[in-house]
């Protein structure tokens, strides 16, 4: 299948739902006052390129899920389908998305528009193209450690293409990335935390802001524990933390493996 065609039919996908988005956006709280009070735009940027990364080798499904959630709680505002690229490699591992998984976290699977592309530069240019389109609610993508083509340049065309159509990506990446020179507006670290109860609970994680264009707010740097409340679509801190100041945020570690079916 050549390029044009898959241009093509990329298109007529979303043709159905086009309709005229605004180029700026403000930024989307995650939920908790004081999680978004300690973040430097109250929240994270729409019409912006954002990166997660996992904390370590084991937290890959940690990092997706709460990129996943996130999606959910944009649709929430926005309308339009998620286009994720996924690694043809990695479908049915790191990139599977189960959608009794999806809908469990509060994303709806039919709003989502998946595909999967042999090369790390095939998955870009989807992502690109997804961006243009404004009925694209937002753009999501898994890229391997090994993807050199995600350099500064392609991240800043990415950036430049979110911000010109109001479109937020997100890529998802592996922990070697870390260092790694981006156009980015935020960067991630995400790791998985057990559940609150023995049994199925909801989703927790570790969150550690470790880059941010408009600079990075003393209270995130050194992290956050938040669990997702499916009902409201909105991040939380766990309840004892919940009135706590960012300062004496503890750290804690674990799997959670509640939401691991979505991934």
């Amino acid at each position: 299948m050549n390029r044009a065609f898959e241009i093509e039919a990329l298109r007529r996908r979303i043709a159905p739902q086009e309709r005229l988005t605004p180029n700026t956006r403000p930024a989307l709280g995650l939920g908790a006052e004081a999680l978004d009070a300690a973040l430097p735009a109250h929240g994270l940027k729409t019409g912006a390129l954002h990166e997660i990364l996992p904390e370590s080798h084991g937290d890959f499904a940690a990092g997706t899920g709460f990129g996943i959630c996130f999606l959910a709680r944009l649709l929430r505002q926005r309308p339009g389908p998620i286009l994720f690229a996924v690694p043809a490699h990695l479908a049915n591992s790191e990139g599977a998305l189960y959608p009794p998984g999806l809908a469990a976290l509060g994303l709806d699977p039919n709003r989502l528009i998946r595909i999967e592309a042999r090369k790390p530069i095939d998955i870009l240019w989807a992502l690109e193209e997804g961006l243009s389109h404004a009925p694209i609610a937002a753009v999501a993508g898994i890229l391997p450690d090994s993807a050199r083509a995600y350099d500064f340049a392609a991240s800043r065309r990415l950036a430049l293409r979110a911000a010109r159509h109001g479109v937020t990506a997100l890529i998802l990446r592996g922990r070697q990335a870390s260092k790694e020179s981006t156009a980015a507006e935020t960067r991630w670290s995400v790791a998985s935390l057990p559940a609150a109860s023995a049994g199925p609970g909801a989703p927790r994680w570790r969150l550690a802001l470790i880059k941010s264009r408009q600079g990075m707010s003393r209270h995130f740097s050194s992290g956050w524990d938040v669990e997702w409340d499916h009902d409201t679509l909105s991040f939380r801190l766990p309840a004892p933390l919940a009135d706590r100041t960012p300062g004496h945020t503890p750290w804690r570690h674990g799997i959670d493996h509640a939401w691991a079916e979505a991934s």
